[in-house]
């Protein structure tokens, strides 16, 4: 049982590392980014490998693929479009994996697993993405991560090992879309409530969870209280606090 496991995790490692190896050898077929790559993340990566730490972060795009891509034009040479097709085409591979781990939970059949894995790599619409050097592969990265952490959890009740799985997927969402925030604080609640009304209940675990995501997040959460007052994940949260007529927590900038 034990070998086949391991030939099992070894064939979903393989499509991803085969995916990595076709798609980017074609990246370098398209030199044109697109536009928000052209305005926002290309010039911000190129900022921060070059030092510039007033350009390389905005309240609005979230620190995490800025960060990113930026420590790789930094470590490679590499300019600001190509290190986030780099960035891209990393976190697109990457997020095979718990998709994998996803599907086989839920079938329980690694070849239905493999087949769900390889339609994901082979989604033009997600390469798509890469090809243009743009941060929303994370996303699906995150949201896995988030899923199959929850999946871990319902299927063992006593584990830990759910916990930093879903404080990355949490945290991956909340620095990069406006949106991701809301779709992680929906998986930290299922959480919540699973592990306060199951049999075993273990607060320790949940407040691990929150801590452990509130850590992941924290530069995104000052950066944003530095620049609006506010100690939120994105700068429209901010607007809407101000609406509403809520002060923030300093001046800003």
């Amino acid at each position: 049982m034990r070998k086949h496991t391991d030939n099992a995790w070894f064939s979903a490692l393989l499509l991803p590392l085969c995916g990595l190896l076709v798609l980017g050898t074609l990246l370098w077929l398209n030199p044109i980014p697109a536009d928000d790559t052209a305005t926002r993340y290309a010039p911000m990566a190129q900022a921060l490998a070059e030092g510039d730490w007033l350009y390389a972060f905005h309240p609005h795009s979230g620190v995490f693929f800025p960060a990113l891509s930026g420590g790789i034009a930094w470590l490679t040479g590499l300019d600001g479009f190509r290190a986030c097709q780099v960035a891209a085409l990393l976190l697109w591979a990457t997020a095979a994996l718990p998709l994998y781990g996803i599907v086989l939970k839920l079938w329980g059949d690694r070849r239905i697993a493999l087949l769900a894995e390889l339609l994901y790599l082979a989604a033009s619409h997600l390469q798509r993405y890469v090809y243009d050097g743009l941060r929303d592969n994370g996303r699906s990265l995150g949201l896995f991560l988030l899923v199959l952490g929850l999946l871990m959890f319902y299927e063992s009740r006593r584990s830990w090992r759910a916990v930093p799985m879903s404080a990355v997927g949490a945290a991956l969402l909340t620095m990069l879309r406006v949106d991701g925030p809301l779709i992680a604080a929906a998986g930290i609640l299922c959480f919540i409530v699973w592990d306060v009304t199951g049999n075993h209940r273990n607060l320790l675990r949940c407040a691990a969870l929150l801590i452990l995501t509130t850590v992941l997040i924290s530069p995104q959460l000052y950066l944003n209280y530095r620049w609006s007052g506010y100690p939120v994940p994105n700068s429209r949260y901010a607007l809407i606090l101000e609406r509403f007529g809520i002060p923030g927590w300093g001046d800003g900038i």
